[in-house]
């Protein structure tokens, strides 16, 4: 995902934002004695592309969006940037929610739509750019194709429209995977840590590795791991001890576009941490140096946590 495209669906979000705010406005609809066929959050649909924060809040998870330099970023994760399929999905449950029943036969307990620090539904905020809440919503459970739902302070519940289907863990939250590199894209690598430095090659795409014996090698297992390479969490690495660290171990990917990618491991208390690096050959093609121009802000600066079983397997790998 390189920053062309998260500007191309950020203009797509900003543009559902806008087109919801105009149908809001020329509808007229405002809140009254009868609020079915409103929006469930009104206050959020009038400001339009004026949000700038989100607070979703889990029963055992809170996150906090935020719009920072054109994207929107997570607090959560030191600032990460968000994961744009997961944000346009919250955004579009925002900005089509509407009421459309009143129940009276359930209480805020059953519906899931306390909004205390134990309850089950989810509590979404939303703010202005002026830092101004606007809509405290809190999401409760499932009946059929709609939801229950509850404005703070207010004891009516609702019955609405809308999915709210919304990840309870950090990382779906992230933007990933973070590399994604398929086996037969790969020319060879390197691994190095303190006891020595391995090698595996091929002569062409699709043909077996060999190591420096010019032994054929089984390098797939691992060339898989960066198939789909996400991680569990990120922080920024001046806010991590990585840099007065040296590496338990360094891999390095050659593919055959001439982009490398260079993976630093680290073991700190039991966790593992990544460090990449992205660099170009002398001579790379043009798609891997319009990647490295587009996407090096994803990489440059962060840590990312990854998972125990994944650390492991990358730091005890052996090319046989």
């Amino acid at each position: 995902m390189n920053k062309k495209i998260l500007i191309i669906s950020l203009f797509i979000t900003c543009v559902s934002i806008g087109i919801t705010y105009f149908l809001f406005n020329e509808k007229n609809v405002y809140v009254n004695e009868n609020p079915i066929g409103n929006f469930l959050f009104e206050k959020t649909n009038k400001q339009g592309t004026n949000i700038n924060k989100i607070v979703i809040k889990f029963p055992k998870l809170q996150i906090s969006l935020y719009y920072h330099d054109k994207f929107w970023r997570v607090k959560e994760a030191d600032g990460y940037y968000a994961d744009l399929m997961t944000v346009n999905q919250l955004f579009q449950d925002i900005n089509q929610a509407k009421i459309e029943a009143l129940p009276v036969d359930i209480t805020a307990k059953e519906a899931e739509v306390l909004s205390e620090n134990d309850a089950k539904g989810i509590q979404i905020k939303t703010y202005n750019e002026k830092g101004k809440l606007l809509d405290f919503i809190t999401i409760g459970k499932k009946k059929n194709e709609f939801r229950y739902a509850s404005e703070y302070g207010k004891k009516q519940i609702y019955l609405i429209s809308g999915n709210f289907d919304l990840p309870d863990r950090l990382y779906y939250w992230l933007q990933q995977p973070i590399v994604s590199i398929l086996p037969d894209n790969i020319e060879k690598f390197i691994i190095q840590s303190s006891t020595g430095q391995q090698l595996a090659y091929r002569l062409s795409p699709k043909t077996p590795f060999f190591n420096l014996r010019q032994k054929e090698v089984n390098v797939i297992p691992l060339l898989d791991k960066f198939v789909y390479f996400s991680y569990k969490n990120v922080k920024q690495i001046k806010n991590t001890p990585l840099d007065s660290l040296k590496p338990d171990r360094i891999i390095v990917l050659f593919p055959y576009s001439g982009l490398i990618y260079g993976f630093e491991i680290f073991k700190i208390e039991g966790e593992y941490w990544v460090k990449i690096d992205l660099s170009i050959t002398k001579l790379p093609t043009r798609a891997a140096s319009d990647y490295i121009k587009d996407s090096q802000f994803l990489y440059q600066g962060w840590a990312f946590k990854i998972d125990k079983n994944l650390g492991e397997y990358l730091i005890n790998y052996k090319i046989n």
